[in-house]
């Protein structure tokens, strides 16, 4: 390949195929961006017909009351006069703006309902003598559901519908089209929708579905102009890449060209012609390189053991950097290679006794008679002599002083010499020494010398304390995040993970569950039983909560006994579900006592909550969390509450 070829390969490489890319990737972030604006919309334009129901359902509780107060209705009502009762709700509703009134006895029986049975948000109230003797309920509606969408359509800009028990109540969608019962992309009438639906439950009648739509036409629209100037930016920095890489790779070649020249003479031996030295750039000083040549050759000879001395040098230097390195198997691999080439052998490879502790490797020619003699130094460091039966009972005797690791063996097989070390470390939080594997190199015809095994030596030590900082570094990265006695999360781990989460949740639009769990009368447990006994029941809580969560799922402990269990990509009532199978799994346990006395068995209560369901940020979905638990707790204990979008508002 010609160098002028070379030249626009290389352009291809740094310049279109990472265009290519940032393209790809700007094209995805700007439609996801425009979709996510989008569903912000569209969760804005839900919270205001939310709003819009809530003012609506207030504004009937004022009329709502001068029927339940009016005495010939109370009368009736008190006689269980079903038809009087008819007939005086609609004289008062024809004097009122409630355009829909229901009446129910003591018993719950229907005794009356008159106007549009298409109205919404009705206002509930109980009817009572004045002596106090609670003769029914009623509820009374002042606003239809065609008033209600029109509201809603007015203040947000988007196209509502209102669904109750599967039938259409009002839309300004088009007329008879057939709507599909989701949220998501839709096509409705020939045209592509954005909607989101959400239930909404009234204090009276069946549920309300509200259906939130925004036409696609514009989204479509906001994605094709911001993809239009994202190509037009790219394509002028590439007219501009091209234009620079054209201007530069000719007067590279030809300064490649002149410098080829030079080398062909000097191959030829000629050292007579000078190379061009034009300019003060790097390629002006490589010709007064070349220049200079011819007098330098004999300068540049260095002796061989000079140069043995300056590499051994580099490779302790490179040894001595080890310990800095926080990958086990860039570690092992790096002992491995540098042992090979400090020594000049063939083959070399690390045997892992535990994975966990020390990965394995393996380098080098895979010339079985090299595999052989590996394998026999190996076996001989480990070989059982006076001095390695003394090394195991200094391992098992604390008080005994433990001997040096120095236990290099040097084997010959067929004319192969190989050399091979014990790897010894101290890992995990306990204080004893312990082998974690073996390291090896071979080479064929030459015995290994002296300074060799020493080599050799020092880099398997230095490979040895690079693990022992790899393993210091993640257990203290472990503990930082853990809570010593239930092996969950800390709090500080809670709290990064959730915003992690909630991000995430933001901005792929999906929902996030929390679940705040309290032991029910912990604190007698401890009062009555000890604290061991506590710890005994928080383990078991905690071991409970970690089996029955997912992997993506977060349990941690929040303080005291209230653990909190983080449900990525989990609805309200999923987050209920899940907190309903750790209770009954915590009611279910039998805790054996500390003092032998028996089993003893505990409850706990649950709060859930999600979002965006049930509040806008982290500290509001705590919070609605808390509150559930609460509930709960005022409940009567050992159940699961639900937090509300109403308590996110508080």
């Amino acid at each position: 390949m010609s160098f002028r070829s070379r030249l626009r390969a290389f352009f291809a490489i740094i310049v279109l195929v990472p265009m290519a890319a940032v393209a790809f990737v700007l094209f995805s972030l700007a439609e996801d961006s425009e979709v996510g604006k989008a569903d912000a919309r569209l969760a804005a334009g839900m919270r205001t017909a939310f709003a819009v129901y809530e003012e609506a359902s207030e504004s009937a509780a004022a009329p709502l009351w001068r029927i339940v107060r009016d005495r010939a209705f109370q009368r009736a009502l008190a006689r269980g006069d079903a038809a009087g009762v008819e007939r005086r709700a609609r004289r008062l509703i024809g004097d009122g703006p409630v355009v829909h009134l229901v009446v129910a006895g003591v018993d719950g029986e229907r005794l009356a309902e008159v106007g549009d049975p298409a109205a919404v948000a009705p206002a509930t109230a109980a009817a009572e003598t004045a002596e106090g003797r609670r003769l029914g309920a009623v509820s009374a509606s002042v606003t239809t559901a065609s008033e209600l969408t029109l509201d809603v359509a007015r203040f947000t800009g988007l196209d509502v519908r209102l669904v109750r028990e599967g039938r259409e109540l009002a839309s300004t969608l088009p007329d008879g089209a057939d709507v599909p019962e989701r949220s998501g992309d839709l096509e409705i009438a020939g045209e592509k929708y954005r909607a989101r639906l959400q239930e909404l439950h009234q204090s009276a009648g069946a549920p309300l579905v509200v259906g939130m739509y925004e036409s696609a036409e514009g989204l479509r629209s906001a994605v094709a102009e911001a993809r239009l100037t994202i190509g037009g930016v790219l394509l002028f920095f590439i007219a501009l890449a091209l234009a620079s890489s054209v201007f530069v790779g000719r007067s590279l070649q030809r300064q490649v060209e002149q410098f080829l020249a030079a080398a062909r003479r000097l191959g030829r031996g000629d050292f007579s012609t000078r190379v061009p030295e034009q300019g003060s750039d790097e390629f002006a000083q490589l010709g007064q390189e070349f220049n200079r040549m011819s007098e330098q050759l004999e300068l540049q000879m260095r002796e061989v053991e000079d140069q043995r001395r300056q590499l051994e040098h580099a490779i302790r230097r490179v040894g001595e950097a080890f310990a800095a390195g926080l990958d086990r198997q860039g570690i092992v691999d790096l002992a491995v290679r540098t042992a090979m080439e400090a020594c000049s052998a063939q083959a070399g490879r690390a045997v892992a006794l535990d994975a966990r502790k020390m990965p394995s490797s393996s380098l080098g020619s895979d010339d079985p008679r090299l595999a052989a003699a590996l394998e026999a130094a190996e076996r001989k460091a480990f070989a059982v002599d006076p001095e390695f039966g003394a090394e195991l009972i200094a391992t098992l005797d604390p008080s005994m002083e433990t001997p040096e690791l120095r236990r290099l063996s040097a084997v010959e097989v067929n004319g192969v010499h190989a050399l091979a070390l014990p790897l010894r470390a101290h890992l995990g939080a306990g204080t004893d020494v312990q082998y974690v594997g073996v390291v090896s190199i071979a080479r064929e015809g030459r015995e290994f010398s002296e300074r060799e095994r020493d080599l050799f030596g020092y880099l398997a030590g230095q490979a040895v304390v690079s693990i022992e900082n790899v393993d210091l570094h993640e257990t203290v990265q472990r503990q930082a995040v853990t809570d010593e006695l239930t092996n969950l999360h800390n709090l500080r781990h809670f709290h990064d993970w959730l915003d992690v989460e909630i991000e995430r949740s933001r901005r792929f639009g999906t929902p996030i569950g929390l679940v705040m769990l309290d032991i029910d009368d912990f604190k007698r447990v401890n009062d009555t039983y000890g604290h061991q006994q506590g710890d005994l029941v928080l383990m078991e809580v905690a071991r409970v909560v970690r089996e029955l969560s997912r992997d993506v799922d977060e349990p941690a402990r929040y303080g005291g006994e209230e653990i909190a269990v983080v449900l990525p990509q989990t609805d309200l009532e999923g987050a209920a579900l899940a907190a309903e199978r750790i209770r009954s799994a915590i009611e279910a346990l039998e805790i054996a006592r500390v003092d032998g006395q028996g089993k003893l068995r505990v409850t706990a209560s649950c709060g859930v909550a999600a979002l965006p369901t049930c509040a806008s940020d982290k500290e509001s979905l705590i919070a609605a969390a808390d509150q559930a638990l609460y509930r709960a707790k005022r409940a009567g204990k050992n159940r699961v509450e639900r937090a509300t979008a109403a308590a996110a508002r508080r």
